[in-house]
C-alpha cells in the first residue's frame, strides 16, 4: 500500500495519509531570469517542472536533537513502526546525523522494512552558514552525498538569518549579568542587538539579498530534480512577503516553524493558507529546550497543563488510553498542520503515531488554544526548543 491523498490532517487514518505539495509556478510579477545560473549543470540537464503533486504523510519523524549515537537506530525503529516522512537537517547531531538516517534507510531496506528509497519522503535543510547561490548547491550536495541519495523529496531554507559568531562564554555571563544594572536602555539595545554577531557579510542589510539567492539556487536544484520540492523553515509572513519578490517559482512548499498551543502563530497558518503553503509544526509537544524558569513563567510544560490533561483523559477508556502528549499531536492536527514529533523512544514512536481514531471536541479546542491567550507577548515563547 503506497501514500494516500488526504486533503484535511484532522482526516488522515495512518501514517501513509499524504497532502499534496503545491507545485511551484512563476509569480505573476516575477521578471524572466535564466532557470540555471553560476552552475556547472548545463541548462539542457534541467527537468521538466513537477506536472502530478508530490506527496508527503502529514505525520513524519524527526531527528533533530537525536545525537549521532541515536539517529541511526532511532530512524530504523520509526522507519520499523511505519513511519515514511523523515525529517533531518544539514547540522543536525554536529552535522552527522544526515549520515546515519542514510544509514538506517539502507538497513531498513536491506531488512526488508521498505523496498527502496521512493517508498520514502524524506527532507533536510540547508544551513545559514550557506546562504547565497553557490554555497547552497555545495550545502546541498553534501547532503546529498552524506545521505546516500541522488535527490531529496524536500529541501528546506533552515532558517532566514544569518549564521552568528560565537560569543565565548565569559562574554555572554557578562551581558546577561548587565541586564538588570543601572545601564540606559541603549546601552542594553546595543548588547541585545541580534545584528551585533552576525557574520560579516550576513548582516541586516545583505540578508535580505542572500536569501534571495539562496532561494535562486533552491529553484535550480529543483528544475534539476535533486529535490522534488522547495520549502522553507522558520520563516514569518515579512520573511515570505519579502522572498516572494524575488522569487521565480512560488510557493514554498511547506513553511516548517514552532508551533505549539503556547505559541499558535494564528496569523501565519493564515497566511500559508492563503498563499497554498503546507505549515509543518515541530516543538508540537511543546518543545525541550525551555529551561524550567521559562516553563513556570508560561504556566508549567504543556503536556501537564490542565486543559491537556482533561482532554487525555476524557478521551480514555478500558480499551484505549489517550496521553496528554497525543492530544497536543492531535490539535496540531486538527489545525491542519502536519507534524514531526521526535523521540528515540521505539515506544513513544507508536504512541505518537496512534493519533487518528480519535478527535478533540471543539470545547477542548478552544481550551487548550486559550493558553496562550493570557501571554502578553507570544513571540517571547518561540524557541523553545
Amino acid at each position: 500500500m503506497g501514500f494516500q491523498l488526504v486533503s484535511k490532517a484532522s482526516d488522515a487514518r495512518s501514517l501513509l495519509d499524504c497532502v499534496a505539495l503545491t507545485t511551484p509556478s512563476k509569480p505573476a510579477r516575477a521578471v524572466d531570469q535564466p532557470s540555471i545560473r553560476n552552475s556547472n549543470d548545463k541548462p539542457d540537464t534541467a527537468v521538466q517542472l513537477a506536472s502530478n503533486p508530490v506527496l508527503m504523510p502529514w505525520v513524519g519523524f524527526g531527528t533533530y536533537r537525536l545525537g549521532q549515537r541515536q539517529s541511526r537506530s532511532a530512524t530504523y525503529h520509526a522507519l520499523d513502526a511505519g513511519y515514511r516522512n523523515i525529517d533531518t537537517a544539514f547540522i543536525y547531531g554536529g552535522q552527522t546525523t544526515e549520515i546515519e538516517v542514510g544509514k538506517a534507510i539502507n538497513d531498513a531496506i536491506q531488512n526488508g522494512i521498505i523496498t527502496d528509497r521512493e517508498e520514502l519522503f524524506v527532507t533536510t535543510k540547508q544551513w545559514r552558514e550557506y546562504h547565497c547561490y553557490d554555497k547552497s548547491l555545495q550545502c546541498l550536495d553534501l547532503s546529498l552525498e552524506r545521505l546516500g541519495m541522488d535527490y531529496v523529496d524536500c529541501w528546506m531554507m533552515h532558517w532566514p538569518g544569518p549564521c552568528w559568531e560565537s560569543k565565548p562564554r565569559q562574554e555572554r555571563d557578562q551581558i546577561k549579568n548587565k541586564r538588570g544594572s543601572k545601564r540606559s536602555q541603549e546601552e542594553n539595545d546595543t548588547d541585545m542587538d541580534p545584528w551585533k554577531n552576525a557574520k560579516e557579510g550576513m548582516g541586516k542589510d545583505e540578508i535580505i539579498a542572500l536569501r534571495a539567492e539562496t532561494w535562486r539556487a533552491m529553484e535550480d536544484a529543483y528544475r534539476l530534480g535533486k529535490t522534488r520540492s522547495i520549502a522553507v523553515s522558520n520563516f514569518t509572513i515579512q520573511h515570505l512577503e519579502s522572498l516572494k519578490q524575488s522569487a521565480t517559482l512560488w510557493p514554498p512548499a511547506i513553511n516548517q516553524i514552532e508551533c505549539h498551543p503556547y505559541y499558535p502563530q494564528n496569523d501565519l497558518l493564515e497566511y500559508c493558507k492563503k498563499e497554498g503553503i503546507v505549515v509543518q509544526a515541530y516543538a508540537a509537544l511543546g518543545g525541550q529546550d525551555g529551561t524550567k524558569a521559562k516553563w513556570k513563567e508560561l504556566g508549567g510544560k504543556l503536556l501537564e497543563s490542565p486543559p491537556v490533561v482533561s482532554a487525555a483523559s476524557k478521551l480514555s477508556n478500558p480499551l484505549k488510553k489517550v496521553t496528554p502528549a497525543q492530544v497536543l499531536l492531535r490539535w496540531a492536527l486538527q489545525r491542519n498542520c502536519a507534524i514531526v514529533p521526535k523521540t528515540s523512544s521505539p515506544v513513544r514512536m507508536k504512541e505518537n503515531a496512534n493519533v487518528f481514531d480519535f478527535i478533540l471536541a471543539a470545547g477542548d479546542m478552544e481550551a487548550i488554544s486559550n493558553l496562550s491567550s493570557r501571554l502578553e507577548n507570544e513571540v517571547s515563547v518561540g524557541r523553545l526548543c
